[in-house]
């Protein structure tokens, strides 16, 4: 499954070979490089060659103290703090919903008296994930309103906005400088995205500014 995926690099990696690093690094974790993305905003008129693909105020890596993290966080909080007002008005008079993995782990632990079929309808049969659904379907909506985002959305205001500040920057996958520690989101459950967020925004909170962050999609290796 692809998804984006950060790759940290020592700060004397030459800014010539953050490609050829991060492909190299990517491969020892059984990772494949599908394209680098311009995932950070940087000032990108200043000292271009140290940053990677740099276009219109954003770059797929560089040096953590060219990337405008701070503003991707505060960007991140400010978008989820809207969403959760529209999300709000949304499901308003409907009833607190389960997420979907509650349903699924149901229907693991019995297949045969709780089938699959039987676990997605009475998921969607929710009256709160039915109003979520039909917001979505609007042709000219604001925002959309994930139903994987449920179990955080029926947290509160806050607690939203401050995941939206987490999730700004990591991604789905981080590799640490070692090249050897992959950390992943490893499931749509929030303590698992939750446990995770905590993880990797810990690893980038000891960075130093001249360490280097790399954006790029992946995916796992074909086995052979």
């Amino acid at each position: 499954m692809s998804c984006l995926t950060l790759v940290c690099l020592p700060a004397d990696t030459p800014s010539t070979q953050f490609a050829e690093a991060v492909g190299t690094r990517l491969s020892a974790v059984n990772l494949s490089v599908t394209a680098l993305v311009r995932h950070f905003p940087a000032t990108t008129w200043w000292r271009r060659g140290t940053l990677l693909l740099p276009r219109r105020g954003t770059v797929a890596g560089g040096p953590i103290r060219r990337l405008e993290l701070n503003a991707m966080r505060a960007c991140g909080h400010r978008m989820h703090w809207h969403r959760w007002q529209i999300w709000r008005a949304a499901v308003a008079g409907t009833p607190a919903a389960r997420p979907y993995w509650m349903f699924l782990d149901r229907h693991r632990d019995a297949p045969a008296k709780y089938e699959l079929a039987r676990a997605q309808a009475d998921y969607l049969a929710q009256p709160r994930i039915a109003a979520m659904r039909v917001f979505n379907a609007l042709p000219h909506r604001p925002v959309d309103l994930p139903t994987g985002h449920l179990e955080a959305l029926q947290l509160g205001l806050d607690a939203y906005a401050h995941l939206g500040w987490l999730s700004a920057v990591p991604g789905k996958r981080l590799l640490y400088p070692d090249g050897k520690t992959l950390l992943a989101e490893t499931g749509d459950r929030l303590d698992t995205r939750l446990t995770y967020l905590e993880t990797a925004n810990r690893c980038l909170a000891v960075r130093q500014g001249r360490d280097v962050l790399v954006a790029a999609v992946t995916e796992p290796k074909a086995r052979r």
